[in-house]
């Protein structure tokens, strides 16, 4: 008997820290203010290409696998190569934040080299920041952002090389809120 009282109370104590340990992690998106907004400068959710780009102000296609996936949730890409060191701090910074904010984005994990070369290419055609050459790491973010006419629009971000934690946040969080925001009214 007594040991049955104390699984139990053990069991509800795991459950009250549980629980305490996904409400830190709970975000409030209804009183979110997202940190970046649409525009075409260096750190805006862009619609078309943005000016630092060579084909500025043009439309983006996007990979049909990118627009399927954010039919569900705002997706976040990494373009990286296995032993170059800015890519091992990314997925690092990457891991981290996918322990808190993973369940609320589409992630994939492109590897720019042996069977995965040619997607992680074709990738970075479409959403190299500047186009022209293209590098490694490369993160991208995609989401659903409503245009000065009120229409919702795809957006996205890229950012070349290691990115600071706040600033990898910052842009997930923007991605999903924004993702929240739009995706009824897309389509």
């Amino acid at each position: 008997m007594l040991k049955r009282i104390r699984n139990s109370l053990i069991l509800v104590a795991l459950v009250v820290m549980a629980a305490s340990a996904l409400s830190v992690h709970a975000e409030d998106w209804s009183s979110y203010t997202p940190v970046h907004s649409s525009g075409s400068g260096d750190g805006d959710w862009w619609t078309t290409y943005p000016k630092i780009n060579e084909n500025s102000g043009a439309t983006v296609s996007h990979p049909s696998w990118v627009l399927e996936a954010l039919k569900e949730k705002p997706v976040l890409i990494l373009v990286h190569s296995s032993d170059c060191k800015p890519c091992i701090a990314q997925i690092a910074s990457i891991k981290a934040a996918l322990e808190t904010y993973g369940s609320s984005l589409n992630y994939f994990d492109l590897l720019g080299e042996g069977g995965g070369i040619t997607k992680a290419i074709e990738t970075l055609d479409v959403y190299n920041p500047a186009g022209g050459a293209q590098y490694v790491p490369t993160t991208i973010f995609v989401t659903l952002i409503k245009g000065s006419d009120g229409k919702v629009l795809v957006a996205w971000h890229s950012v070349i090389d290691a990115m600071s934690d706040k600033d990898l946040t910052d842009y997930i969080k923007d991605s999903i809120y924004y993702h929240q925001q739009n995706a009824a009214a897309w389509g």
